[in-house]
């Protein structure tokens, strides 16, 4: 046992106090709830940059679907229609994420119910979708595209 001195005439204080094993315990556990809350923030931040990192990639292959769109709607629009857009990007690079597809719809722009792709200009949407974890997900652009 340590020196008692006395401090307020009823409380007696120890000389050589130091850290108990109790302090030291609750510090421990202290530190641990800060390093996995830490952990999970930064787990967190790379799930995001994944996700933001494919949108980018995605975005990019739609960008270059609608840029040869652009290119084909020089001569005609028929090229454009005539195209198999799902074979274009797998043979252009456009398959980069896990279960990438490349959809392209055209929407009737003159509502009158005809066929929408005799349609000038000729609206054009195009989806890519792929699988990240067990999510599918997608980006959606859409363009009017007119022969030039």
């Amino acid at each position: 046992m340590g020196r008692y001195i006395k401090y307020n005439k009823r409380r007696l204080r120890r000389v050589n106090s130091g850290v108990t094993l109790i302090e030291i315990l609750i510090s421990i556990a202290i530190l641990v709830i800060v390093l996995l809350g830490l952990l999970s923030g930064y787990m967190g931040c790379m799930q995001l940059n994944e996700r933001l990192r494919n949108t980018s990639i995605a975005t990019e292959d739609a960008r270059r679907v609608i840029e040869q769109m652009r290119s084909f709607s020089r001569i005609s629009l028929s090229l454009i229609t005539g195209t198999d857009w799902k074979i274009w990007g797998e043979n252009n690079g456009c398959t980069m994420l896990p279960f990438e597809q490349v959809v392209v719809t055209y929407n009737d722009g003159d509502d009158l119910g005809i066929d929408p792709l005799d349609d000038d200009p000729l609206d054009v949407t195009v989806d890519i979708t792929w699988q990240e974890k067990t999510r599918l997900r997608r980006v959606r652009i859409g363009s009017l595209i007119t022969v030039w």
